[in-house]
């Protein structure tokens, strides 16, 4: 007879084995198909979360979901970091320096100002929309700085 730990612990790696085979059928397919990869592994979530398929179900508030978003984020930046080329860096320092700081003000501003006028809503909360709205993910800036090195 297993024990509860036992049981939870089958579950979650029997979770992460079918997270794992549908990403990785995901890319693939993306691959060939010639698509971003971020969108047939959207699809693949769709797909087999609880909404059609059922394959995965993991609550929002669970030690798994957090698990699983550590994971992620660990991988991003990791392959952010193992694919960044030292060479592409030093031609686009100054960019970077620029998006990474005037950048992140303007678009807080303008964002803040949009919200307030259409949306009505106190300056506060606009501002607080208005920084929330930015680009500093790896997988948001990445693609930028691979575009530049091309040119």
């Amino acid at each position: 007879m297993e024990s509860s730990a036992i049981a939870a612990a089958k579950d979650v790696l029997g979770l992460f084995g079918v997270i794992l085979a549908c990403g990785t059928v995901a890319c693939v397919v993306a691959k060939r198909l010639k698509v971003p990869d971020v969108v047939l592994l959207l699809v693949a979530g769709v797909l087999a979360g609880p909404s059609l398929f059922g394959w995965i179900d993991v609550g929002v508030d669970t030690p798994l979901n957090q698990a699983l978003l550590v994971f992620g984020a660990c991988y991003i930046l990791f392959d952010g970091g193992a694919s960044l080329r030292l060479g592409v860096l030093k031609n686009v320092w100054i960019t970077i320096l620029v998006i990474s700081t005037v950048g992140v003000f303007i678009s807080t501003i303008v964002v803040a100002a949009a919200a307030y006028q259409i949306l009505g809503i106190s300056v506060l909360t606009a501002v607080v929309a208005g920084r929330n709205r930015r680009v500093d993910r790896p997988g948001d800036v990445g693609p930028h700085l691979s575009a530049g090195a091309d040119l």
